[in-house]
């Protein structure tokens, strides 16, 4: 009987650390506590127990799919592990962007047709409303606040990055991106290195663990059996068509298992071609309000560049300055996610592309620098579908670093599929898996290892208005 094991590298309960919890996992945790009534309603799995859906993963996406499947099916009997805690993985690390997915708007057309891209465009624009209406609805307070999402050209090399999504929009008839000025997009976060934008105004910034352990609480008041701190060590078709997700100390079957784990899905049979982990580093300041007041930054406006390795910034209620650089770096093989937290891998560089921005918040004090795994995919979109060497397993993954929004879509693409329903998500531009692939190891980390050097040269080359000859940025287009 075919049995997929789960190397060492898994998550597992340290994974990450609780010492290196996110200033956000810390918020929500902390405020658990506060209301707590010393029961704990997800303790570790130490039996042998039966389901109809196992959901192995207790994120955005594995919490949402859920609590879709009981909205559609009540009744189902779920069970959900979760390795670490509820948003121990990237749902409490991210920068909490949520947001349509029209700046993906081509790569959507590559891969579904001008009408499919706008139907899924459409429907991850509905999907934030209904994100807030959810927390509004259950109490969450996710500390969100609308405002624009701000494409920007951070160096005179990235201006009009977006002028192919742009084409592409305009041919669905559909113009939900608007271009704003130089002079606009350097005034509206108040730095001297913007050169030109596009704005989203159906954007909004959160809080994203509140968020997940949010849907957690709301997912244990619908019913859901949820058993944090159980880690998943295997996978194996049992008896009457059943399958067996085993754990260090139990074991659930069920009649459909869902492979919620995000970036961790790359070991999972040949999905590793399809994507590539790499690490993101984040610092968030202590409260400045005063100091980005002085910027004449608003506080609602959010903001990613047009480098490779983009740089991401935002500021919260309390007046704090979030501000991230992706590709900070990668780890061989497997091992890449399970080793890809904790500090900053490039604290140095990270200060150094915030002070080039913003020189008047070079020295701001700072609450926490970490970094964590987020898995980019060869069309920098999601995708789901069905493991071919374990039956009755389905997984998503691929988010590219935007999974607020399009986990509350992916949701649904896996509860169709977990139920067998023939509708526009199972049939979506989501469940075709992509075709291209990334190099394999032992080619793979030694190749990244040399690019991302490469990369660095480039950005500094361009940020001081230099040129990059077209032959080196085609070489580099690998990563």
């Amino acid at each position: 009987m075919a049995e997929l094991r789960l190397s060492p590298t898994w998550p597992h309960p340290d994974t990450p650390s609780p010492a290196r919890r996110t200033p956000w996992l810390r918020d929500a945790l902390a405020a658990e506590t506060e209301a707590t009534t010393g029961v704990d309603r997800t303790p570790p799995l130490t039996d042998e127990i039966r389901c109809d859906v196992c959901v192995v993963g207790g994120g955005f996406t594995g919490l949402w799919t859920a609590l879709e499947i009981l909205r559609r099916a009540p009744g189902t009997d779920i069970v959900l592990i979760e390795a670490d805690v509820c948003g121990g993985g990237a749902s409490g690390a991210n920068a909490g962007f949520l947001m349509p997915m029209w700046a993906r708007f081509s790569s959507l057309v590559a891969i579904g047709g001008h009408e499919e891209a706008r139907r899924i465009g459409e429907a991850s624009a509905a999907a934030v409303d209904e994100i807030l209406d959810f927390a509004d609805t259950h109490g969450i307070d996710i500390e969100h606040r609308r405002g624009p999402w701000m494409w920007a050209a951070s160096s005179p090399a990235q201006r009009g990055a977006w002028q192919h999504t742009l084409d592409d929009l305009h041919r669905a008839g559909i113009e939900p991106l608007h271009r704003i000025t130089a002079a606009e997009a350097r005034e509206t976060v108040g730095t001297r290195h913007h050169y030109g934008a596009v704005l989203d105004p159906g954007c909004v910034t959160l809080q994203p663990a509140r968020l997940t352990r949010g849907l957690r609480r709301v997912a244990l008041d619908a019913g859901v059996r949820i058993h944090e701190r159980t880690p998943l060590t295997a996978l194996r078709p049992a008896p009457r068509g059943t399958v067996r997700a085993r754990t260090p100390y139990g074991a659930v079957d069920a009649d459909k298992v869902v492979l919620a784990v995000n970036a961790w899905a790359g070991q999972l049979e040949d999905l590793g071609r399809r994507m590539v982990t790499v690490a993101s580093d984040t610092v968030l300041t202590r409260p400045i309000p005063d100091r980005l007041k002085a910027l004449g930054w608003d506080g609602e406006v959010s903001v990613c560049d047009s480098r490779r390795r983009l740089n991401y910034y935002r500021t919260t209620p309390d007046g704090r300055l979030l501000f991230g650089k992706g590709g900070s770096g990668v780890a061989y093989g497997d091992l890449g996610p399970s080793t890809l937290w904790g500090d900053a891998l490039r604290p140095a560089e990270l200060r150094a592309h915030l002070a080039r921005l913003f020189p008047e918040l070079a020295d701001a004090p700072v609450d926490m620098r970490w970094t964590a795994p987020v898995e980019y995919s060869v069309t920098h979109l999601p995708f789901a579908g069905w493991l071919s060497s374990v039956p009755g397993v389905c997984y998503a993954t691929g988010y590219s670093g935007d999974g607020v929004g399009p986990s509350r879509l992916m949701a649904r693409v896996l509860a169709s599929l977990v139920l067998g329903t023939d509708d526009e998500w199972s049939r979506s531009a989501f469940t075709r898996v992509p075709g291209g692939w990334f190099p394999p190891e032992p080619v793979r980390t030694p190749g990244a290892r040399l690019v991302l050097p490469a990369l660095r040269a480039m950005e500094a080359r361009e940020d001081r208005g230099g040129r990059v000859p077209d032959l080196v940025k085609r070489l580099v287009e690998v990563f």
